[in-house]
């Protein structure tokens, strides 16, 4: 420890933060801290011992520290000698490297409420509670009908729903049943379950059926239509009373905590901020789900989550008449800013774009009309951010995810097939960020489900065999002759790039991860062209094209190798044109090779944010590079 305190000290020091603070020993994990400072910008550095795990879940918990520290630093600097972690404290991000002093931009330090530090004191107490309470699920402890690892999280995740509920709704009387009369907020406490056994497990797996789809927790599509956290046959599959009172013991006991008013009183999770509350959550569910479960029901890597959604961001507020959009509102005073994933998962790009909207709110907005954007927010918060999703248990998770970000009616839902459905209309969208599932051959004329979708995808075609300006082209491609013919088979993704571009808003942004033989294989010439149009070889511009092409990041093979393909994969960031005559400018290309993580023996290893490629590539982009 002491040479890699010394070598981190002499790299602060080139970076002109020069005073150190005394090494101290946290004792709960035998790291060893200390704060460097220089021209008021502090750094908190937390050293662990050599090969000490750097997991996502430990640098959630380093970061809690780091913000709950009386110094409140800027930055922490988290090692172990050969993984580095750097985050912005103030705005709960990764960055590439620690800054030096003279390219720190002064922010404002929020003071942090009683809530936000009790939050994030707790933060890591509750994160190995909620770690060891799946654990105790799924391993041989529990005892009961869990047959995964995944299984495990849906289960955990309707018991943390329904602690959720009582603690909102404490005065909710059953009404069904043989549950009649009894009120939700008894039977859920967990000396209740210890004292009755068996008899308070039929109670409450009868009490999730009737609560399970409560009006707070509807959310709206476009049609109007109701949207319900959970199907309607979803009930809980725990029988064993012990894993009952394991789980309701973790949400319950939970200390003390001291509100604003030094009032004293016995925490529950409603005194957790939905920041901290989302972060359990989110460590809880990249720690512990398996992707190898089949297809499009992977998560997509954090690293390239947080790249995707911190490029649409940086053009969403860089440029006032974007950022403006933001605040702009429907004749019932409803946001009109929508951000949209169809193929949402557990909801990851939602919440990143949440949390960036947000952050931008607080930074734009501090100390000015802060009860007008918070109320704006709120409502953000019901009608922006949009998720659609054909396996159920994935929405059970992203509607779960987002509730506990503070999004409990965030519209989020079920649909058989986001390539079909009408539950999303088209230009209503601002941005979309997504993550298709994708395979060559994926759709095809075989299936009467593959001839419904290829035909609807050449509905745009004309009676001469050419794309008109709008409607669906892409399940269709020309001949030699330039003549366009309905395809037998493609690529889903081909056709997601589609229905993309007919979701967006003209002017829209969509971002997405696509397999790089769409972006270069000569068999998809005809989807690059549909997107860019043909470059004219006098002018050297491109004409016709429905988009312009803004950015294409390369990442390495290892990105999604956990979900079980190797397959090589880039983001493609494009606008959907505004008007025809629009020009396509320079394209910003890069190349990931790392992203700051491996694949071992079919496990995931952090090798930390200086090996992470897409953090340099998004500052890159930033500075128009």
């Amino acid at each position: 420890m002491e040479t890699t305190i010394q070598h981190v000290q002499e790299q602060l020091k080139m970076k002109g933060y020069d005073q150190f603070s005394e090494v101290t020993v946290n004792e709960e994990d035998g790291t060893k801290i200390f704060t460097a400072t220089g021209d008021e910008k502090i750094v908190y550095v937390k050293v662990f011992e050599k090969d000490a795990d750097l997991s996502y879940a430990v640098q959630q918990s380093a970061l809690s520290e780091a913000q709950y520290h009386e110094s409140v630093p800027d930055f922490i600097w988290a090692t172990n000698g050969e993984i580095n972690y750097y985050a912005d404290c103030i705005e709960s991000v990764p960055i590439a490297e620690i800054p030096s002093i003279v390219d720190v931009t002064k922010k404002e330090k929020k003071k942090l409420t009683k809530q936000e530090e009790w939050s994030q004191k707790i933060y890591s107490k509750l994160q190995k509670k909620f770690d060891g309470l799946h654990e105790r699920l799924y391993g041989p402890a529990g005892a009961d009908n869990i047959s995964s690892t995944n299984e495990a999280i849906d289960e955990l995740s309707k018991l943390l729903f329904m602690e959720i509920f009582r603690l909102y709704h404490p005065d909710y009387v059953l009404k069904e049943g043989e549950n009649a009369g009894l009120k939700i907020y008894d039977i859920l406490k967990h000396d209740y379950i210890k004292q009755h056994g068996k008899k308070a497990v039929k109670q409450i797996k009868d009490a999730f059926k009737e609560i399970k789809n409560h009006d707070d927790y509807v959310a709206i599509n476009d049609k109007g239509e109701k949207c319900y956290i959970f199907h309607e046959e979803e009930f809980i599959k725990l029988e064993n009373p012990a894993n009952y009172v394991a789980a309701f013991e973790t949400f319950q006991e939970l200390g003390e905590f001291e509100d604003e008013h030094g009032v004293v009183k016995k925490a529950t999770l409603t005194d957790v901020t939905a920041d901290i509350l989302g972060r359990l959550y989110d460590v809880l569910l990249r720690g512990k789900y398996d992707s190898k479960v089949g297809q499009a029901t992977y998560l997509t890597p954090r690293q390239v989550t947080e790249a995707m959604v911190e490029m649409v961001m940086h053009d969403l507020t860089a440029n006032p008449k974007e950022a403006a959009k933001l605040l702009e509102t429907d004749e019932n005073g409803n946001p009109t800013f929508r951000v949209l994933d169809p193929t949402c998962g557990s909801g990851g790009f939602l919440i990143k774009a949440y949390e960036a909207i947000k952050r931008y709110f607080t930074r734009e907005f501090a100390g000015m009309q802060t009860e007008k954007i918070k109320e704006h927010l709120d409502k953000m918060k019901e009608h922006s951010f949009v998720g659609a999703d054909k396996t159920r248990s994935m929405i059970v998770k992203a509607r779960l995810n987002m509730a506990m970000h503070g999004l409990p009616k965030a519209p989020i839902f079920w649909v058989s097939d986001s390539l079909m459905t009408d539950s999303l209309q088209p230009e209503s969208f601002d941005v979309i960020i997504t993550n298709p599932p994708f395979g060559s051959g994926s759709v095809s004329n075989k299936t009467e489900e593959g001839k419904a979708i290829l035909k609807r995808y050449t509905s745009g075609i004309d009676e001469d065999g050419k794309p008109t300006g709008k409607g669906l082209c892409l399940g269709a491609k020309p001949n030699n002759k330039g003549i366009w013919k309905q395809v037998n088979s493609t690529d889903q993704a081909v056709l997601f790039i589609d229905r993309n571009l007919e979701l967006l808003k003209p002017g829209g942004y969509l971002i997405i991860v696509l397999p790089d033989g769409i972006l270069s294989n000569s068999s998809y010439k005809h989807v690059r062209e549909y997107l860019m149009g043909k470059k004219n070889e006098v002018t050297g511009e491109f004409e016709g094209g429905r988009a312009i092409v803004k950015a294409v990041v390369s990442l390495p093979t290892v990105t999604f190798q956990l979900s079980g393909t190797g397959a090589k994969t880039s983001f493609l960031y494009i606008k959907k044109k505004e008007h025809e005559n629009e020009k396509q400018g320079p394209v910003f290309m890069a190349v990931a090779e790392e992203i700051g993580f491996d694949v071992k023996n079919k496990v995931e290893v952090q090798l930390g944010n200086d090996r992470n490629d897409l953090l340099k590539i998004v500052e890159a982009y930033k500075k128009g590079m």
